[in-house]
């Protein structure tokens, strides 16, 4: 894999020494020249080789994302959602319970949107907890490959049981058996690879794919490869082929007799029993760290049969780092350091080392786009009831605050992390937090120049419901960020400008089920303030006021298209989508 521009080596090699040059080595090429040279610069660029959560905090908040993009992802993420739940309610009605008591709910810090998710125990082929345990393992294996010197001989491999693992009704198979199988063999291949022929490996990934003996056959047959699993298990069997993802790197040109790349090659095949492919250099992590099963395969498993793979991959250790990238991510967790991509301006982010804040503060877990903090604190303990009686568990307890995320609009904004959230209940002391994180979240928000939190919604609204083109809803949010205007209300009003109360009955409904949480609360309409000199800016050119007017008249003719379309939609009858979401009080 190539030296990834957006990863800080200085990150993935923090005690990097510059060698001194020896007069007596051969003039080297003119690409391991530049690329010597490149290294050099990458070592010694001026960012800082490692960030704390407040400066990722600063830095994160009000990213913006390609609305188009931030749809995609939207829905996908949806997707898994739909997908976790459906699996967790099949596996709740065969007498499994992988939901936590008491959902978290995530508050926008700048929005104010709120949204409320369950939290899965750490079932490791739920979808959404796949996906929360594969992030740590991508990032850090990204930016340790982007660091090595020598990544560019890493390779990975696939490695396979010789035996699939059936299920039915009257047979289930030992799919327990085989992985723990699997990971020792590969184990006693990496000891003796390393021995014999310099191979370090450095990452092993338990992967199970889901057919029936019918469909396997059928797909060897397409490939024009006989094979009778019909014969031997019977065609509605389901088999589990179980297999690994495997990354290694030969540490030495293997040239020696009886030491070649071929001696290497059989010796693996045979000391492996099965079949196993090398793939070539790695050309992307994804490719190595995937989900244990395909979520369309695990949602086409009967209620038994995802009990019976709960058992057997329960407290399994499914993904593991092996060799110097073990070595490395413990020394990653010894510093109290995660892996975290920051925005380092015009819309990129680059991998960094990022120090974690410490126990004691609230906001200190992992940080990241999932509910890592309440399903980490269960991942291994008993399923089992307490004969105890528990009083009722307090309302409104606040976690912490999250690194931003774009989870509610196209722009990055922290999340405020409450469990058993009940807005007709007071916070108490924690109020002042939220008030404080909020505050302190809009102050980073408007240095990034994000959007006015409604403008950020309604673009959100528009790449949603995809009711425009692409290029009119990458306009509207272009528009949104472009108008940006920085005014002072005066600390007096001006005399004869006195606010209005508006009457209940002339508010939409949403702002006034908003009004209903606050009792004897009222919507107050502003009056306009006096135009003042510092409204205008004498010096602008004629060509940036020109840009200006442009961007404001695009504005104008995209909310006029929205409002047409808006009033003709609500003639038509549909169904109306349910995004689970509501501003905060």
């Amino acid at each position: 894999m190539s030296r990834g521009v957006l990863n800080d080596p200085c990150d993935a090699e923090p005690n990097y020494v510059r060698p001194s040059k020896n007069v007596d080595e051969a003039l080297r090429g003119l690409g391991e020249l530049a690329n010597a040279a490149l290294q050099s610069l990458e070592t010694s660029v001026a960012f800082p080789s490692k960030k704390t959560h407040d400066d990722v905090l600063r830095a994160n908040t009000g990213w913006a994302m390609d609305p188009v993009s931030w749809s995609q992802r939207q829905a996908a993420s949806a997707e898994l959602e739909r997908q976790t739940a459906h699996i967790a309610d099949a596996l709740a009605g065969a007498g499994v319970n992988v939901v936590l008591d008491g959902d978290v709910t995530f508050i926008g810090a700048v929005t104010g949107v709120v949204e409320q998710q369950r939290v899965y125990r750490a079932c490791r082929f739920l979808p959404t907890v796949a996906a929360r345990d594969r992030r740590p393992t991508v990032n850090g294996l990204k930016l340790f490959i982007s660091g090595h010197k020598h990544s560019k001989y890493f390779r990975y491999a696939v490695m396979t049981c010789s035996e699939p693992v059936r299920f039915s009704p009257n047979l289930q198979g030992d799919m327990r058996g085989a992985i723990q199988e699997l990971n020792r063999r590969i184990s006693r291949w990496a000891h003796n690879a390393q021995k014999k022929y310099g191979v370090e490996v450095l990452y092993r990934g338990i992967e199970f794919t889901r057919a029936t003996a019918a469909e396997r056959d059928a797909e060897a047959h397409a490939r024009g490869q006989p094979s009778n699993l019909s014969e031997r298990y019977g065609a509605a069997t389901v088999l589990y082929h179980v297999h690994a993802n495997v990354l290694y790197w030969p540490t030495r040109v293997l040239k020696e007799k009886g030491k070649t790349w071929e001696d290497f090659l059989r010796f693996t095949h045979e000391a492996t029993g099965a079949w196993w492919k090398d793939n070539g250099k790695v050309e992307a992590v994804e490719e190595l760290v995937k989900y244990c099963s395909k979520p369309n395969d695990t949602l086409k498993s009967s209620a038994d049969e995802l009990v019976w793979l709960y058992h057997a991959t329960q407290r399994l250790k499914l993904c593991q780092p092996l060799g110097e990238f073990k070595v490395w991510m413990k020394a990653l967790e010894a510093a109290g350091e995660k892996v975290v991509r920051v925005h380092v301006g015009r819309g990129d982010g680059r991998l960094m080392r990022v120090k974690k804040r410490q126990k004691a503060d609230k906001d200190s877990k992992d940080g990241e786009a999932e509910t890592d903090t309440a399903a980490s604190e269960d991942d291994d303990k008993s399923d089992a009831a307490t004969d105890v009686e528990k009083k009722a568990p307090p309302s409104n307890m606040l976690l912490g605050m999250t690194l931003p995320q774009w989870r509610h609009s196209p722009w990055a904004e922290p999340l405020i992390m409450v469990q058993r959230y009940d807005p007709s209940k007071s916070f108490g002391e924690a109020g002042g937090d939220i008030e404080a994180w909020k505050r302190a979240a809009r102050e980073m928000w408007d240095e990034n120049f994000g959007p006015e939190p409604e403008e950020a919604l309604r673009v959100a609204q528009m790449a949603r419901e995809a009711v425009m083109s692409s290029d009119d809803i990458r306009e509207a949010a272009e528009a949104a960020e472009a108008y940006i205007v920085h005014t002072c209300r005066p600390t007096v009003p001006a005399p004869g400008n006195a606010d209005e109360e508006v009457p209940p009955e002339e508010l939409d409904d949403d702002l006034r089920e908003v009004v209903s949480l606050f009792e004897g609360g009222t919507v107050v309409r502003l009056a306009p303030r006096p135009p003042a000199e510092d409204d205008e800016i004498p010096f602008e050119s004629p060509v940036v006021a020109a840009r200006w007017a442009k961007m404001r008249a695009d504005l104008a003719a995209s909310e006029a298209r929205w409002a047409e379309w808006r009033a003709s939609a609500a003639h038509v009858p549909r169904q109306s989508s349910e995004h689970g979401c509501r501003n905060a009080a």
